[in-house]
């Protein structure tokens, strides 16, 4: 009866520790943030299409935070154009924030394998869509988790973004 009850207890304390990891975790998700901050294209020609990336990662935690590694996949008109990766660490300050930039290179070649479903998808609408979906690999204490990156936008809508930005 007693080995029974043990068992019992222990099984419950491991249940018990396993939920509040999880609860931990998702809280870590909670406290941080991330936005695109700017595109810049830095070069476009026929051997390479070179671009600036900045994301702005914020902290609502009291504890500073370390992102390891940043993964991303880019799409065109939904057509995998490239990657980036980024493994250089770096530190979210508590209640604070850090841009980072990424330096993106494309290979038109890979855009020119997929040119005809590319150009169908551009002339009947019009537009170019641009995706990034990744994730950065964050630290903190003795938790770490994965911060899902997804961001969605077309030619269209990112143009009309820089007609609003002041001219200094």
């Amino acid at each position: 009866m007693k080995k029974g009850l043990l068992i019992l207890g222990g099984i419950s304390l491991l249940g018990f520790a396993i939920y509040r990891y999880f609860k931990y975790q998702v809280n870590l998700l909670t406290q941080y943030e991330w936005k695109i901050s700017g595109i810049k294209v830095k070069k476009f020609s026929f051997n390479q299409i070179a671009l600036d990336l900045s994301i702005l990662f914020t902290s609502k935690s009291d504890l500073e935070a370390k992102v390891n590694k940043i993964y991303l996949d880019l799409f065109l008109e939904g057509k995998n154009v490239g990657f980036v990766t980024e493994e250089k660490p770096f530190i979210i300050p508590a209640k604070g924030s850090h841009t980072i930039t990424l330096y993106i290179s494309i290979n038109p070649q890979l855009i020119l394998k997929n040119i005809t479903d590319i150009l169908l998808d551009i002339s009947s609408k019009k537009d170019i869509l641009f995706k990034i979906d990744g994730y950065a690999d964050i630290k903190s204490g003795i938790l770490s988790t994965t911060l899902p990156i997804k961001y969605e936008t077309s030619l269209k809508s990112y143009l009309s973004y820089l007609k609003g930005i002041p001219k200094i």
